[in-house]
């Protein structure tokens, strides 16, 4: 009996663990982004899936900015700057500035990303060619432009997203 038992308990474990890794992403998820003009780092944005009724969907956080020179100057823990061109204007630290990304085989899309300095909002298309870089694409139609995310250390900065849901700002 005890043999039985013990074969049940590794089979759950094994559909558990199944489990977890479809609902994981199928890269990292803590990404420095780059400013297009300077080509220096701007900000760190986590990325994060949360439940939309029966489906899982992709979110991005801004959760710490960059100064001037090129060390970050701003977190959670002492968010000043403020995105005044996006409705409420909240901080830009905090800000979920993706959402509403769906998986489908080899990248996410059909959701939204907003570019935090104008508000403008765009439809969005996010994929991995090589492994540490991230292509994040906002779109008008056919036309659009896409940056390239550098991969950070996890563990270094990312939050507790387990709770986490986006804020839509429009």
């Amino acid at each position: 009996m005890g043999c039985i038992m013990k074969k049940i308990f590794a089979g759950l474990v094994y559909i558990l663990s199944l489990a977890g890794a479809n609902g994981a992403l199928p890269w990292g998820d803590v990404f420095q982004t780059i400013d297009d003009k300077t080509g220096r780092p701007k900000s760190v944005v986590q990325l994060y899936e949360y439940a939309d009724g029966d489906d899982m969907k992709l979110a991005g956080r801004i959760i710490a900015l960059y100064g001037s020179d090129g060390q970050i100057s701003e977190t959670v823990a002492n968010a000043t700057r403020v995105a005044e061109n996006v409705t409420g204007a909240p901080k830009y630290v905090g800000l979920d500035i993706i959402w509403g990304m769906r998986w489908d085989d080899d990248e996410y899309s059909d959701g939204k990303i907003m570019d935090p300095q104008s508000g403008k909002v765009y439809s969005s298309v996010i994929w991995q060619d090589a492994p540490g870089t991230l292509n994040v694409r906002g779109k008008i139609g056919p036309f659009g432009r896409t940056q390239h995310w550098r991969e950070l250390d996890g563990a270094t900065y990312r939050q507790n997203s387990k709770n986490w849901t986006p804020n839509i700002r429009k």
